[in-house]
């Protein structure tokens, strides 16, 4: 990303040169503050140079102009390119100007009255169980092959709409230079976060007004339709940090389900998982093969992300049949459970205790506009030198039971 200004008229103008996303989001944000602080509160924005624009981008629009407005100050949007301007249409801007102006916040949160809620106790754990939709039942499908023999590999293009989610290996968009850097991916409720298999820095885009994100997948899940409980857990004082295997499988037990789709919201004590260094069309028919491994996967050697806040997607299974068999893994040696599960990490931000919804929860999850990092979840349970699994210290658990490709639920 290049940044230029120029004073003209007493306006000054700040021209933008490549992707304003995640990882120049930052910079750019201190440039136009920088701005402010320097005197100057009439400010043009010149983004006819600027290729794309994510939701992280986009926020620091929003904060720009909040912070003009509050000084008395002026912005104003000039020559934006067309892939810029298509975005920023559909995500209403004008009308968040007019929200932000308004500081009229709305919401669809419900009364916990309106939800039947029982205190169960699971194993050694309490939990809170509110039932959402007491019937519903999710729909999934496995997506492309995670084979990794080299063979040639489809990415497949979906929405992220409000009842669906997604977590694979994929990009935000479906452009060439994205699909070249897929890596680990999780999206949600028109949220969806990824980390590129060549770089460092995870993006995100989240749903504004009309615009509803789309993402592309090499192979993974996907899963759509209402939650049928939300389990809230470490809200009792001096409860001890939960494994994230002792948390699914109290999803599998209240679902009554061998097969279960489950979305949470949580405070970490530490999390355990590995994250791909490459595309998936990069893999070679050795993926696994070592010491090329070391190059092809960074695993967390020790706990991670200690005391942050996360969103988890993913499925948890007992016996799973051929496809999901495919994209699952045990849950331990001598387990009959799998999983595939997806993190998302942002700075920590504490859990509203009781009832939430969750995407209201998720546009609070991503006020620090900061993604720490993005983890495959595993458990290392190597004799001797592994180093466990991810545990939670409190937060929320959506679930609910799914079936794949015409599976019956049982």
């Amino acid at each position: 990303m290049e940044i230029t200004s120029q004073l003209i008229n007493n306006e000054t103008v700040i021209k933008l040169s490549g992707r304003l996303d995640a990882a120049w989001s930052s910079s750019v944000d201190k440039a136009l503050q920088d701005t402010i602080y320097a005197g100057s509160h009439k400010i043009a924005l010149d983004l006819e140079q600027v290729s794309y624009i994510s939701s992280a981008g986009i926020r620091v629009l929003v904060i720009l102009i909040k912070n003009l407005k509050a000084l008395g100050g002026t912005f104003r949007l000039i020559n934006a390119s067309p892939e810029v301007s298509e975005v920023l249409n559909l995500v209403g801007f004008m009308q968040l100007l007019s929200t932000l102006k308004q500081g009229t916040v709305t919401t669809n949160t419900l009364p916990n009255s309106q939800h039947e809620v029982e205190q169960l106790q699971l194993a050694d754990n309490e939990y809170l169980v509110y039932t959402l939709h007491k019937h519903a039942s999710q729909l999934g499908e496995v997506i492309g092959d995670s084979n990794l023999t080299g063979h040639e590999l489809t990415m497949s293009t979906l929405p992220v709409n409000h009842d669906t989610w997604i977590i694979g290996q994929g990009c935000l968009g479906t452009s060439p230079y994205e699909k070249n850097s897929a890596g680990e991916l999780l999206a949600v409720a028109g949220l969806a976060i990824a980390l590129p298999g060549d770089a460092e820095q995870a993006d995100w885009i989240q749903k504004e007004q009309e615009l509803t994100p789309q993402v592309g997948v090499f192979h993974g899940l996907s899963v759509s339709g209402n939650f049928r409980y939300l389990l809230r857990f470490g809200e009792t004082a001096g409860s001890l940090p939960l494994k994230l295997s002792e948390l699914t499988k109290a999803a599998l037990e209240i679902c009554a389900c061998d097969t279960v789709s489950f979305v949470a919201l949580a405070e970490t004590a530490h999390l355990i998982g590995a994250v791909t260094q490459l595309s998936p069309e990069q893999y070679p028919t050795d993926f696994f093969a070592f010491p090329g491994i070391r190059d092809r996967l960074l695993f967390t050697a020790e706990p991670a992300y200690a005391n942050e806040t996360c969103l988890i997607i993913g499925i948890i299974s007992r016996n799973p049949a051929h496809p999901l068999a495919s994209q699952l893994r045990p849950l331990a040696d001598d387990s009959d459970l799998s999983i595939h599960a997806h993190a998302g990490i942002v700075p920590f931000s504490p859990i509203k205790k009781g009832y939430i919804e969750l995407t209201e929860s998720l546009d609070k999850f991503m006020n620090a506009q900061t993604i720490r990092g993005v983890l495959h979840l595993l458990n290392d349970d190597r004799d001797g030198v592994g180093v466990g699994e991810s545990y939670l210290r409190r937060g929320a658990l959506w679930c609910a039971p799914v079936k794949f490709n015409g599976e019956s639920l049982t």
